[in-house]
């Protein structure tokens, strides 16, 4: 009987290291950047696998704004179908979906949570061909240096906004035809001239306290659509201007009818 309780022992100590190993592939334990939150969050299965992974309680997109509210207003583009073929290193959803997952490691630890070491151009054209910048103004300089500008970033040494001050970095050094000009105004802000058309539009200025000026003409803040970024609360470039776009300046949506103009002004 001693032989075969030594015999039993042996056997539980042989197999209890491989036994654990199979549950730990088979579970997915939280890790990393999502380490304070339960799976249950954000995934559907009690019991994550590498299988079931990616059935998540929503869009990935609205799992991560709950964190990061501002991220897709001045991003690239997140939820959305590739038109070209991805390479396997950045995996799309079970939709086939690009998200933001496909170029970050939700439960990653290194810096900033990226899927690869490479960074700025090498990184995008990890996907995207050279023409596809090629084909803009200033060949996607304005797009290689961040997947993401920050729209939350207090700038306390300027009436503008972080991501106007960076789209002026390059706009105010190019030619009439795209250059823009900004005049101070008596509404805490500036107007940005367009030299290549007639438009004037102000800029800098918060939006919330002018759209409480009595007969300001402004809606109210909290009408307007997510497409209108107002970056530290500010009407910016990119409260009309898409950041991410391979059309370099599209708007964040069309003007037709004064559409765009009309969602913000109440004429």
């Amino acid at each position: 009987m001693p032989n075969f309780r030594i015999l039993f022992l042996l056997l539980v100590f042989l197999v209890s290291p491989l036994a654990f190993g199979i549950l730990a592939k088979a579970a997915l334990p939280p890790q990393g950047h999502l380490l304070d939150k339960s799976c249950s969050e954000c995934h559907l299965a009690q019991q994550v696998t590498p299988e079931n992974a990616k059935m998540l309680v929503a869009r990935q997109e609205k799992l991560c704004l709950d964190c990061h509210p501002k991220a897709l207003q001045t991003s690239h583009p997140s939820g959305i179908f590739p038109k070209s073929i991805i390479p396997a290193d950045f995996p799309l959803d079970w939709k086939g979906e690009m998200t933001c997952s496909s170029c970050h490691t939700p439960h990653g630890r290194e810096p900033g949570l990226m899927r690869s070491s490479q960074r700025g151009m090498k990184f995008c054209q990890s996907c995207h061909e050279a023409k596809f910048f090629d084909r803009m103004p200033d060949r996607g300089a304005s797009l290689v240096r961040s997947g993401h500008l920050n729209p939350t970033q207090t700038n306390r040494t300027s009436v503008l906004d972080a991501v106007t001050l960076e789209c002026l970095s390059c706009h105010e050094e190019l030619g009439d035809t795209n250059k823009v000009g900004l005049e101070m105004s008596g509404m805490g802000g500036g107007i940005m001239r367009h030299f290549g058309s007639s438009t004037n539009h102000p800029i800098g200025t918060v939006y919330e306290k002018v759209s409480k000026t009595r007969n300001s003409g402004y809606r109210n803040v909290h009408m307007l659509p997510p497409e209108i970024a107002l970056p530290d609360g500010k009407i910016s470039c990119v409260s009309c201007h898409k950041s991410y776009a391979e059309k370099h300046g599209v708007l964040v949506m069309s003007n037709e009818g004064s559409n765009l103009c009309l969602t913000c002004h109440d004429l």
